[in-house]
C-alpha cells in the first residue's frame, strides 16, 4: 500500500512543482508590471481610492476581477471543448494572467481592510500555512530545485535576448 501511495504521490508532486513554478513566475512578472502601471497618475489615484475603502467595499473590489474574468475563462474552456484549442487556450491563459495581475495588485491594496474580517484573517492564515508547507516540501526536493534553476536560466536568457533587440 505504501508503494502504491508513493507511486501516486510522485506525479502529484511533479504537478504541484510545475504549478508552483508557473504561479511564482507569473505572480512576480505581473506584480512588477502592475507596480509600474501604478506609477501612472490616473492609475495611482484609483489605487489610492481602493486602498482607502472600508472593509465591505474592499471585499467587493477584491472579488470583482474574479467575477469579471470567470466568464472569459469559461469562454476559453468552451472553445477548447468545441475544438478551437488555440483560440480557447489563448483566451483562457490571457484571462488567467490578467486575473492574477489584478488579484495580486488589488489584494495588496485591500489586505489591511480585508484583515479586519475575522473569517478572512483565519482563512488567509490557513491558506498561507498550507501554501508554505507545500512550498517548504518542494524547496527541499532536488528535482524541484533543478527545474527551478533551469527556468531561471531560461528567463534570464530571454531577458538578455530582449535587452539586445529593442
Amino acid at each position: 500500500m505504501k508503494k502504491l501511495l508513493l507511486l501516486l504521490l510522485v506525479p502529484f508532486t511533479w504537478f504541484a512543482a510545475i504549478v508552483f513554478l508557473i504561479e511564482e513566475a507569473i505572480w512576480d512578472w505581473t506584480a512588477a508590471f502592475m507596480a509600474k502601471l501604478g506609477a501612472v497618475r490616473f492609475i495611482h489615484a484609483i489605487e489610492q481610492r481602493i486602498a482607502a475603502l472600508p472593509p465591505h467595499w474592499a471585499l467587493f473590489t477584491f472579488l470583482l476581477p474574479s467575477l469579471i474574468l470567470i466568464p472569459a475563462k469559461l469562454i476559453g474552456l468552451h472553445a477548447i471543448a468545441k475544438g478551437h484549442w488555440i483560440f480557447g487556450s489563448t483566451v483562457f491563459v490571457l484571462a488567467k494572467i490578467a486575473g492574477m495581475a489584478l488579484f495580486s495588485r488589488i489584494f495588496n491594496l485591500t489586505r489591511p481592510a480585508l484583515m479586519q474580517f475575522g473569517w478572512f484573517t483565519r482563512l488567509y492564515m490557513k491558506v498561507m500555512y498550507y501554501r508554505n508547507r507545500i512550498h517548504d516540501y518542494l524547496e527541499h526536493w532536488q528535482a524541484y530545485q533543478t527545474v527551478k534553476q533551469r527556468i531561471h536560466v531560461l528567463i534570464a536568457s530571454i531577458k538578455t535576448l530582449f535587452k539586445r533587440n529593442p
